[in-house]
């Protein structure tokens, strides 16, 4: 697997509460740009194992796509992980989550992907690291904003 872009923040809000929001990708919309919808597609709980959506995002030179998602991996309050179908990029993300105190923590966001092609190395890859940090700066800065919000989930 490729890493594709990592990105932290401190959080001020519970390891629980991070967990809870970030692991329900029903919201992953409200933090994270170029998603424009996701939506469940069983009635699994959010945050278990097996549980997938259905993701429309917005791609660089290519408009809308849908890719399905499935969770790979979830520990609570440690580790949640996803991969996609969208092909060829393969994307696998990964969001680790660390408590730094009772009301205090840290969250990691990373993308890999999962296409080990040369082709994909030289010319998508590049592009896609580019465009997923510039996203995930963004992002990580919405989801520490929502999550210190006063009425946060």
């Amino acid at each position: 697997m490729r890493l594709l872009t990592e990105q932290s923040a401190t959080i001020a809000c519970s390891v629980d509460s991070a967990y809870r929001y970030a692991s329900n990708l029903e919201r992953f919309g409200e933090w994270f740009p170029g998603v424009l919808r996701i939506v469940s597609t069983d009635t699994l709980d959010h945050g278990v194992v097996g549980k997938e959506y259905l993701e429309t995002v917005s791609i660089p030179f290519q408009g809308q796509r849908e890719v399905r998602i499935r969770v790979r991996e979830a520990r609570t309050d440690e580790l949640f992980v996803t991969e996609g179908t969208l092909s060829p990029l393969l994307p696998r993300m990964e969001i680790l989550f660390r408590a730094s105190g009772p009301s205090a923590c840290s969250v990691t966001w990373r993308m890999l992907s999962r296409n080990e092609g040369w082709l994909a190395r030289l010319a998508l890859l590049p592009l896609a690291s580019r465009v997923l940090t510039e996203r995930a700066t963004r992002a990580m800065v919405r989801l520490k904003t929502n999550l210190e919000a006063p009425s946060s989930p």
